[in-house]
């Protein structure tokens, strides 16, 4: 059987340039231009080699109600720091809105905000 490699992972928004720039602020990733198609569809190159961040238009997008189900996630990134403090400077930097904590995690490691189209996303200490 032939092996299977990950091409990419695309997020639904309204418009895909802007939520690219986001994460590219996020995580210090370029866009490739050579993979945009007409801001439908806008990649971001993963440095290091592995498959792209890709942000696709959706005209009908409705924006996740986290931590109500109302609206599902749907899908959510885990981003790695070391240290929530970091992770909590690197995130408002960037645009990013902090989200409530559950309750039950409070002394969790890791913190939940949502992009600006709405998406969550956790900022994640290494446990090292």
């Amino acid at each position: 059987m032939t092996e299977l490699k990950l091409a990419a992972f695309a997020i639904d928004c309204p418009d895909p340039r802007k939520l690219a720039e986001f994460y590219g602020r996020l995580l210090g990733w370029q866009i490739d231009e050579s993979e945009t198609e007409d801001d439908y569809w806008v990649e971001l190159a993963n440095p290091d080699g592995g498959a792209p961040l890709a942000f696709q238009r959706d005209p009908g997008y409705r924006p996740p109600t986290w931590p109500s189900r109302d609206v599902p996630q749907m899908m959510h990134l885990d981003i790695r720091v070391q240290t929530l403090e970091e992770g909590h400077e690197r995130a408002i930097a960037a645009g990013a809105t902090p989200l409530p904590q559950p309750p039950d995690q409070l002394t969790s490691s890791w913190r939940v905000y949502a992009d600006p189209d709405g998406h969550p996303f956790c900022m994640c200490a290494s446990q090292e």
